[in-house]
C-alpha cells in the first residue's frame, strides 16, 4: 500500500525495514479508507518510520512502547521557535492510535481513580437517564450546573449532605446567574432544582430545600430571538448556492432550518434511515416529548437533501446524514456546529447584526411565519 505513496524503491525499502514497517502498509490503508489526502498519509508514515528507527537506536521493543517512553521521543525532537512539533511528532499519533487498537502497545496509563464526587456526578447522570428519562439535551444542559454545583458545595472532595443549607444554595445561584441573560436563567434555576430533587430521591436531603432557589427576574418574552422576514431568509439561502460539496450540504442543512423548523441537534443527529423517499416525510427522533415526530419533506428541501447525498456527501460507513469534509469525515460534534454554521450564513449576508443568532434564528422565524 505505501507504494502508492513513494515512488523511489529506496525509500520503500528503508521504510519497510524499521522496527515498525510491518506495520506502515496497514497505517496507509487504513487512513486512505478514513479518506485522508496523500500528504496527510505520507506525514504519517515518514512520522512511523523515523520513530522505528529511535526505538531501534534506543533499544526498545515494540511491546515496551508506553506513554513515558512515547514523551521521551517527543521530548528529544527539536520543536520550532513557537513550540509547534517538526512532522515526525505532528504524524505520529496516527500511527500509535493503530498499534493500540491492535493491542501491540503496553497499557495505557492508569487514570486516577474516581472521587467522591466524580461518583455522585455518574449517579445523578444514571438518574436523568433511566428516571426521569431526560433527553440528550437536557442531561447536557443539567450535568455540567451539577458538577459547578458540586464543586461549589463540597470542600476537599468530602460530600457531607447534611450539611447543605439554603443560604450556601442561594448563593451558588447568585453567582452562577450574573454572566447569564435571557432563557439561560431559566435552564439555571431548573437544574439546580433537578439535582436538589436527585438529592431527595436519594435520602441525602430532607424535602423542600429545593425552594431555596432563588426566582429571578425574568421579563416577559425578553428570551424570545428576533426573526427574519422572508426576504432575509432569501438572502441567507442565497449564500449557498454553488455546486461545491460544501455548498450542497449546507444550502441542505439552511433550508431544513428555514423551511421545516427543525432545531440544531434534530439536524446534527438526522440519519440516512429517517428520511422516508416514498412517503415523503422526515422521521425525528423521540427528544423532550419522548414521540417520535414525522415531518413533510417538501420539493424543495427534497431536492437540496438528493443532491447532497448524491454529489456532495463524502463516503462513510455513517449513517448520520451531514458530515464534516475534512478526513476522517465524521459526523458535527454537536448541535453548536451546526449553530455556528448558520450563524456564518447570516453575517455573510451583511444584515445587521441579531443577539443570539444561530439555528434557532431560522426556527423562531419559520414558527413567526406560520403564525402570520
Amino acid at each position: 500500500m505505501i507504494e502508492q505513496y513513494f515512488s523511489r524503491t529506496p525509500v520503500i525499502a528503508q521504510l519497510r525495514l524499521g522496527l515498525l514497517g510491518p506495520h506502515l502498509d496497514d497505517l496507509a490503508t487504513t487512513l486512505h479508507q478514513q479518506g485522508y489526502a496523500p500528504n496527510t498519509i505520507r506525514r504519517a508514515l515518514r512520522a512511523g518510520a523515523q520513530f522505528g528507527q529511535w526505538l531501534s537506536q534506543q533499544s526498545y521493543a515494540l511491546d515496551e512502547v508506553d506513554q513515558a517512553v512515547i514523551e521521551r521521543y517527543l521530548n528529544s525532537l527539536r520543536r520550532s521557535p513557537s513550540g509547534k512539533l517538526p512532522q515526525a511528532g505532528s504524524g505520529l499519533p496516527h500511527l500509535l492510535r493503530l498499534l493500540q487498537q491492535r493491542d501491540l502497545l503496553s497499557s495505557p496509563v492508569p487514570m486516577p481513580s474516581a472521587t467522591a464526587l466524580d461518583d455522585w456526578l455518574k449517579r445523578y447522570a444514571q438518574y436523568l437517564d433511566d428516571v426521569r428519562g431526560a433527553a440528550v439535551s437536557t442531561r447536557k444542559n443539567y450535568l455540567p450546573i451539577a458538577k459547578r454545583f458540586l464543586d461549589a458545595c463540597c470542600y476537599a472532595e468530602q460530600v457531607d449532605w447534611g450539611a447543605l443549607h439554603a443560604p450556601e444554595i442561594t448563593a451558588f445561584v447568585q453567582k452562577e446567574a450574573a454572566p447569564r441573560t435571557g432563557g439561560s436563567l431559566k435552564v439555571l434555576t431548573t437544574a439546580v432544582r433537578a439535582f436538589l430533587r436527585f438529592l431527595v430521591f436519594c435520602g441525602e436531603i430532607r424535602p423542600g430545600l429545593e425552594a431555596a432557589v432563588p426566582k429571578l427576574r425574568h421579563w416577559t418574552h425578553a428570551a424570545l430571538p428576533q426573526r427574519l422576514t422572508a426576504e432575509q431568509i432569501e438572502q441567507v439561502l442565497a449564500t449557498c448556492t454553488g455546486n461545491s460539496p460544501q455548498h450542497l450540504r449546507n444550502q441542505a442543512i439552511l433550508l431544513l432550518l428555514a423551511r421545516l423548523g427543525l432545531r440544531a441537534h434534530e439536524v446534527a443527529t438526522l440519519r440516512l434511515d429517517d428520511i422516508d423517499w416514498r412517503q415523503g416525510h422526515l422521521r425525528l427522533q423521540p427528544g423532550k416529548t419522548h414521540r417520535e415526530r414525522l415531518l413533510p419533506l417538501s420539493q424543495e428541501v427534497g431536492h437540496a437533501l438528493a443532491q447532497y447525498l448524491q454529489h456532495g456527501r463524502p463516503a462513510s460507513a455513517s449513517r448520520i446524514v451531514f458530515l464534516n469534509f475534512r478526513a476522517p469525515f465524521r459526523p458535527f460534534s454537536g448541535p453548536s456546529a451546526i449553530s455556528r454554521l448558520a450563524k456564518g450564513a447570516i453575517e455573510r449576508t451583511g444584515l445587521p447584526n441579531l443577539p443570539r443568532m444561530g439555528a434557532h434564528t431560522f426556527r423562531h422565524s419559520a414558527a413567526s411565519h406560520m403564525v402570520n
